[in-house]
């Protein structure tokens, strides 16, 4: 103790600082993260204070604190002046599991000062530490559109003593290559929207995120010389018009490769995994272009594919030449090389995914059996020991038998391999129990929630509590992950997400919507909104993604964006039961949501300014706006069935028709709320990227049509104002037209989709295509006021379709 206050003693005659301040110490060593956990804690302090503390790092051969109240950031295995206090007897330890994802606050009362020690078993853990300690010393909250960070005039640093450490080893989110709309496309994010991303990964204490974007320029590194780089002013020569397959690159494909390095080595920096993929990895999103074909003529290519892509640039490569695989091992090396660090961390493989080849059944397996077992060869043969998630989407069809997923993971190194388990939350088949993971292989539990066009808040938590409850009781699930297909769709889901992956303690909605109103939103405000939640929920859990669960399909169709062309024209009796089985599970839970959107409504003057609250008022009006659209239409083929049958009159079949129009318009008048739902913005907003790599950020010209192309296909149509206002719009009057005209007809034969609707179909796109979007972008006013509006008709559209429920004209 005597040498460490001479040591103290001696600095303070050389110190800078003053007396009282508060002093930030980093270590002298280790990883890039320590130092960024010291500049977070730094800037955190000064938002919250207004004043900037001085911060420094340590120097290695003097292990003294300045003066004054010092906060030390990282443990001792890294910072001396921590292994100097535990020597001196000043604390016996930290009980730290070093190198995972634990950490510690401690305060210590020291020689008439505080200290305080932010340690973690490593540089992201600690970082880790900072953000917890403003958020439970100065009430800071962190969402992934903003912080919550309160003033205050100082902040207490003495009496803290907490170890923290997660459930799940892994936990986090795949980012995947759909685009369409910036808030929900990681395609669309320039490097400060990755940078805010990735601090807000970390400040919800998340360590794995999968960017599965695409490749960008991979073959062009793997293979110089033999694929050149496309055109950086016109359409990528293998793109396919119209469709999610025009992946035509909105910036220049060198800026694209640029970005992705940044990104990767932004998130590198603060200590978050990043899969290597591995195998088979050509899908639609991770073309073969067509220039490597050129540039190797005999290239061999599987040629008996029975379904799934069929394009050539998107073929898998000949499993059986040894030459493929030394191709496909270039391309992960490059990748490892180029955009990884050179040291690989996590391997992740896809197989064969959603396709099905050979002569039989048992042929199609024996393939997929084999890509496993090569593409295992091929890393253990570099990197013997670095895990490999094996993602397993292809198990839930594609020819799979639960026994042979079963059979499959047998030939797995439980010590080194473990099941990504996408599809672990689907509502009418319980995967993971099927499978037999519980408690016999590792598996993490994937939370699939969505396809690109399902952008409205929809989990169903009666389901995803109770399985996460068995999860969490399971010791061989090590993790907790996000799978969607899209981003930033359903905040109350991220939320829930990051709470339960660290400690699956809030499982129940009720918990999470507490949790979420006590941090989302102001004291007063969060009193407000915590009934407005509890009623809302139980309409959004109404709908959830599936396979065959009649009932619950409607999430994976969405028909009311695909009217024309969703099959709902033809009313088979199996279309009709289906949906009048979701019609009878949604219906009910839509009767509150005219007094849900009303007290929005009565919220938007005193809160509009706020953003996080305005962001969730328009996500729960346009969920309602979705279940009032898919009951409409459910009630419209109910009324015309029975018209057909004699037991109906052609006037319900009008009132709905017009309640169904009357939706789709109030729709369009949320979604201009906001540019979030504007493509027209989202094409504005790729301007303002910066350069990378002394690469300028160049535009594609052709990136208006190859917005469209990947917004309007059948696919991904979802909530983009210029779609709901014009090509939804024009379906729903060409429907109806085509309805009240075989009404007037008196033609009572069976419902078919007529030729005329089909060309309605083209007619539609074809005007979509040809018009800027310049020229289809929202141009209402926006503010309190009118927020208040859009809520009001939206309540009014509803009610009209509640009453048609009950009976009432």
């Amino acid at each position: 103790m005597t040498r460490l206050l001479l040591c103290v003693a001696a600095f303070v005659a050389t110190a800078t600082g003053r007396a009282g301040e508060v002093t930030i110490l980093t270590p002298p060593a280790g990883e890039k993260a320590y130092q960024i956990a010291g500049a977070e804690f730094a800037a955190l302090w000064e938002q919250v204070t207004g004043q900037r503390p001085v911060l420094r790092q340590a120097a290695s051969d003097q292990p003294t604190a300045p003066p004054g109240d010092v906060v030390l950031i990282g443990s001792d295995a890294v910072h001396p002046v921590v292994h100097r206090l535990i020597r001196d007897a000043a604390l016996e330890g930290l009980n730290l599991q070093y190198g995972g994802d634990n950490y510690r606050l401690l305060s210590v009362r020291h020689e008439e000062r505080d200290v305080l020690i932010l340690a973690g078993g490593s540089g992201r853990s600690t970082i880790y530490a900072v953000y917890d300690f403003f958020r439970r010393r100065a009430g800071v909250e962190y969402f992934w559109d903003g912080d919550r960070i309160p003033q205050r005039d100082t902040i207490e640093l003495a009496g803290l003593d907490v170890l923290e450490q997660p459930h799940f080893n892994y936990r986090g989110l795949r980012y995947f290559a759909h685009r369409g709309l910036h808030r929900f496309q990681a395609e669309h994010w320039d490097l400060d929207d990755w940078k805010r991303e990735i601090d807000w990964l970390l400040k919800e204490r998340f360590n794995l995120f999968m960017l599965r974007t695409g490749i960008d320029d991979l073959f062009q590194r793997a293979f110089p010389g033999q694929v050149p780089y496309p055109p950086s002013d016109g359409r990528d020569p293998d793109a396919a018009d119209r469709s999610y397959d025009d992946r035509t690159s909105f910036w220049a494909l060198r800026y694209r490769g640029e970005l992705r390095r940044e990104v990767l080595q932004y998130a590198r920096d603060r200590g978050l995994l990043h899969p290597e993929d591995a195998g088979t990895i050509t899908h639609w999103y991770s073309h073969t272009p067509s220039s490597f074909y050129t540039s190797h003529p005999e290239f061999p290519v599987i040629t008996d594919q029975k379904s799934g892509y069929q394009r050539s640039t998107q073929a898998i490569w000949d499993i059986e030449a040894q030459q493929t695989w030394d191709a496909y091992w270039k391309l992960t090396e490059t990748h490892i090389r180029d955009f990884g660090g050179g040291v690989p961390r996590l391997f992740h493989t896809i197989g064969m995914a959603e396709r099905t080849f050979g002569s039989s059944d048992r042929d199609n397996l024996q393939r997929k059996l084999y890509v496993y077992r090569k593409t295992q060869q091929m890393i253990r043969e570099c990197y013997p020991d670095v895990p490999l998630l094996i993602a397993s989407w292809d198990f839930i069809g594609w020819k799979w038998t639960d026994e042979d997923v079963r059979r499959l993971t047998t030939e797995f190194d439980p010590r080194r391999t473990i099941i990504h388990e996408y599809t672990a939350d689907m509502c009418d088949k319980v995967t993971y129990r099927d499978w037999g993971l519980v408690g016999r292989f590792p598996w993490i539990f994937g939370i699939f929630h969505s396809f690109a066009r399902n952008s409205d808040i929809h989990e169903d938590y009666t389901i995803l509590s109770a399985r996460l409850e068995e999860a969490a009781a399971d010791p061989q699930c090590c993790g907790l992950v996000l799978w969607s297909e899209i981003s930033h769709s359903d905040t109350f889901l991220l939320e829930y997400l990051a709470e339960n992956s660290w400690c699956p303690q809030t499982l129940a909605a009720s918990d999470a919507v507490d949790r979420y109103c006590r941090t989302r939103y102001p004291s007063e405000l969060g009193a407000a909104m915590r009934p407005v939640w509890t009623a809302f929920l139980p309409l959004a859990q109404t709908v959830h993604w599936s396979i065959k669960s009649p009932e619950r399909t409607v999430v994976f169709d969405e028909p009311q964006f695909r009217l024309l062309a969703s099959g709902l024209a033809t009313l088979t009796p199996q279309r009709l039961e289906a949906l009048g089985a979701a019609r009878r599970r949604v219906a009910p839970e839509l009767t509150a949501a005219p007094a849900t959107l009303a007290q929005l409504a009565g919220l938007s003057a005193a809160w509009y300014a706020d953003e996080l609250w305005r962001r969730d008022a328009l996500d729960m009006a346009r969920t309602v706006a979705n279940r009032a659209l898919f009951v409409s239409l459910a009630q419209g083929a109910a009324r015309m069935e029975a018209w057909r049958q004699n037991q109906a009159e052609a006037a319900a079949i009008e009132r709905i028709a017009e309640v169904n129009r009357g939706l789709f318009d109030a729709l369009a008048d949320v979604l201009a709320q906001s540019e979030e739902f504007s493509m027209e913005a989202t094409l504005r907003r790729l301007e303002r990227a910066g350069e990378l790599g002394g690469v300028a950020p160049q535009v594609n010209p052709h990136s208006e049509q190859t917005l469209k192309s990947n917004a309007e296909n059948n696919y991904c149509r979802s909530h983009h104002y210029e779609l709901v206002h014009t090509v939804n719009r024009r379906d729903a009057d060409a429907y109806w037209s085509w309805v009240s005209q075989r009404v007037a007809s008196g033609d009572r034969g069976p419902w078919r989709n007529p030729a005329v609707l089909i060309e309605h179909v083209k007619a539609n796109a074809d005007a979509f295509y040809a018009t800027p979007l310049a020229d289809m972008k929202p141009t209402a006013a926006r503010g309190p006021a009118e927020l208040a509006a859009a809520l009001g008709r939206l309540a009014d559209s509803v009610q009209h379709v509640v009453d048609a429920e009950a009976g009432n004209p």
